[in-house]
């Protein structure tokens, strides 16, 4: 049955139910059809009992028929009056033919009885027999009257006989009629699966393909199909999204490609130069300094690619402890000081004494590429401003340049991303910053004030994360799976 195509399944199950209302009501019809004959029979045998039994008060006894007479019946039914204790006063046939057993006759001198008699030797048909009491001339006697019930046998049977073909019957035309129907009801799932299969992965991605076909009725099959749009339209949208997803990270490893070939390629110049022994002197010195300085450069990126990838497998490891928001804040402004001081510039540091639970490092560290990115393309001042906020502290972090460009705010932590209209890149500093944020539960935005601006919004109960901010687009850590992904390649 369970491999049966689900037309077929429709189909037997409709027959099925047909055939248990069909006997139901053959039943039904038979039985009442049994009753209705039963019913003209003890009619009739009453009418002629009565008939007999006005012309046993009538009529004198010695005058009443013999047992060859034909008188009381002209038809072939048997006819007797008997006295109580089963003497046969009168009989139309069969006068030696005891039709009542003992009990019976003694149950007929008291009140009317019918009893069924089978066929034996001495009467071949069966025989339903009605009895009962007459007071004539005071005596009593018992008339008894018959009829066979072979005629009703044969009237059953017949009918019967034409029920069942009529059953038969109705049971083939409705597996036809139930095929055809479960074939129509079904028609718009056909319709469904012969859209689905002219739909190729390019359709979906695309995003112009037709939509399949969607019954009007919102029943059964239009959800089916409006389900099934709906699917078609997320995994075309995933498809999209790891296209893009994709192509970011190729872009990333060329990116990244690049900036470990550019100090590898002057790393391995220096040493060329330093083998040749063209280099001496102040010379040297200042191609070993260059060696190094290249040398952290690559170290710094290495740690820095390392830490995105923890952080793209969800195991970027955190060690919390209880920090002072003021101290953290002027830790980080103290390393930076002294660059900004040989571009002119100057760090503030606005905060109170609010405690939170972080890893200190990992905070060091992401405010400390805030701080270098500001340095390497803003201009201006710098500011360090930290607040506590309901149940969050929010760091930001702002110079007084050119800000952002709209490019960029549109996907602000895409790794490598241009930052202004220079097109200089952020490198992996704010991807890093994000991720750092992102796994102490909070969020990142950017914004253009005066200058640019990042902010960082951290829990201050580490159970307790960040609420996403859904409808600022400047919020990529809570933003689109899209710009997720971006952020992951």
């Amino acid at each position: 049955m369970s491999r049966l195509p689900i037309r077929w399944k429709l189909t037997l199950a409709f027959t099925l139910a047909l055939t248990i209302v069909l006997t139901a009501v053959g039943v039904f019809l038979h039985f009442q059809l049994s009753t209705d004959v039963d019913h003209e029979i003890e009619r009739d045998l009453r009418t002629r009992a009565a008939q007999l039994s006005g012309l046993l008060m009538r009529e004198p006894i010695s005058s009443l028929p013999t047992a060859a007479a034909e008188q009381l019946e002209p038809d072939e039914t048997i006819a007797q009056i008997l006295t109580p204790t089963g003497g046969v006063v009168a009989a139309t046939a069969y006068a030696d033919v005891q039709l009542l057993t003992p009990e019976q006759l003694r149950d007929a001198a008291v009140d009317e009885v019918f009893v069924d008699r089978p066929g034996d030797q001495q009467l071949d048909e069966s025989l339903r027999i009605f009895a009962m009491p007459v007071q004539a001339r005071d005596e009593t006697f018992i008339v008894v009257v018959t009829d066979s019930l072979d005629e009703r046998s044969q009237t059953l049977t017949s009918t019967l006989g034409v029920e069942v073909v009529g059953l038969i019957a109705a049971l083939i035309a409705s597996c036809v009629v139930g095929y055809w129907v479960t074939g129509l009801a079904l028609r718009p799932v056909e319709d469904l699966r012969r859209r689905a299969t002219s739909i190729s992965g390019h359709d979906l991605i695309d995003g112009d393909r037709a939509p399949l076909p969607v019954s009007p009725v919102k029943d059964e099959i239009g959800r089916l199909g409006d389900t099934l749009n709906d699917m078609l339209d997320r995994i075309g949208q995933a498809q999209a999204a790891q296209r893009d997803a994709l192509e970011q990270q190729r872009q990333f490893l060329a990116d990244a490609s690049h900036q470990l070939r550019t100090p590898v390629a002057i790393i391995k110049a220096e040493v060329e130069l330093a083998q040749a022994g063209t280099t001496k002197g102040d010379e040297l010195q200042a191609a070993m300094t260059s060696i190094g300085e290249e040398t952290d450069r690559l170290s710094r990126l290495t740690e820095q690619l390392l830490l995105l990838a923890a952080a793209d497998e969800h195991q970027l490891s955190l060690s919390r402890e209880a920090i002072t928001l003021r101290g953290l804040l002027d830790e980080v402004a103290d390393r930076a000081r002294g660059r900004a001081q040989l571009q002119g510039r100057k760090i503030t540091v606005e905060s109170d004494e609010t405690t939170i639970v972080a890893d200190r490092q990992r905070l060091e560290y992401a405010l400390g590429n805030l701080l270098d990115n500001a340095l390497i393309h803003g201009a201006g001042d710098m500011s360090l401003v930290g607040e506590h906020v309901g149940d969050a502290v929010t760091i930001r972090v702002r110079d007084h340049g050119t800000g952002f460009s709209e490019r960029y705010l549109a996907h602000p932590f895409v790794r490598f991303a241009p930052t202004s209209s220079t097109g200089r890149g952020t490198g992996l500093g704010l991807a890093i910053v994000h991720a750092i944020t992102e796994a102490h539960g909070g969020v990142v935005s950017v914004a253009n004030d005066v200058g640019a601006s990042v902010t960082l919004s951290l829990p201050t109960d580490p159970a307790r994360p960040v609420a996403v901010p859904g409808s600022d687009p400047t919020a990529p850590a809570g933003a689109s799976d899209q710009e997720r992904q971006w952020s992951s390649h």
